[in-house]
């Protein structure tokens, strides 16, 4: 296999791959029934409003 069989090669499905990858992700993040657990992941860096001090 050559130099420019694997570029080519890289270059034909490698774009391909990663947009495969990136729809997957999208449907995850877009998700309905996943909507709880990103408010939970949202909310879990955020400081306790109830018993801090705001000063």
């Amino acid at each position: 296999m050559s130099h420019d069989t694997l570029v080519l090669i890289a270059k034909t499905f490698g774009p391909i791959w990663m947009m495969g990858f990136f729809i997957i992700v999208l449907i995850r993040t877009y998700n309905p029934k996943r909507r709880a657990d990103h408010e939970r992941a949202a909310r879990s860096i955020l400081p306790d409003q109830a018993g801090e001090d705001a000063g």
